[in-house]
C-alpha cells in the first residue's frame, strides 16, 4: 500500500522561500517530528511508510541546509537542537532495532 507523504512544506505559499522564512530551529524540530513518525512506522512494520518518511526527510535536511546559512542559532536554540539531534539518533537507533529482525530473515534468504 502506497502512503502519500506530504511534501515538507506543502500548502505554504512559495514553498522554498517560505520554508527559508521559518526560525532555523523549526526546520530541526519538522526533521525530528519526522523522525518520531518513522519510528512508529517502523513499530508497526511499515517499511514502505518508512521510507516514504525517510525521503521526505531528505528535502526537510535540504531546507535545513539553506536555511543555515542565512541565519545563526543563539545559545539557548543551540542546546534545543542538541536535544533534537539526540533524539534524532535515539529514534534512528530504535528504527535499526526493528529492522534487524527483518534484515536477519533476509541475510539467511539470501544465504
Amino acid at each position: 500500500m502506497k502512503h502519500k507523504v506530504e511534501h515538507p512544506d506543502e500548502g505554504l505559499v512559495g514553498t522554498p522561500r517560505a520554508a527559508r522564512a521559518r526560525p532555523l530551529i523549526e526546520h530541526y524540530e519538522r526533521i525530528a517530528e519526522a523522525s518520531h513518525r518513522m519510528v512508529a512506522a517502523a513499530d508497526a512494520g511499515d517499511w514502505t511508510l518508512v521510507e516514504d518518511i525517510g525521503l521526505q526527510c531528505v528535502g526537510l535536511v535540504a531546507t535545513l541546509k539553506e536555511a543555515a546559512r542565512a541565519e545563526a542559532l543563539g545559545a539557548a536554540e543551540r542546546e534545543r537542537r542538541l536535544q533534537l539531534l539526540r533524539g534524532i539518533l535515539r529514534d534512528d537507533a530504535r528504527i535499526r532495532a526493528c529492522a534487524e529482525p527483518w534484515l536477519r530473515n533476509l541475510e539467511q534468504f539470501l544465504s
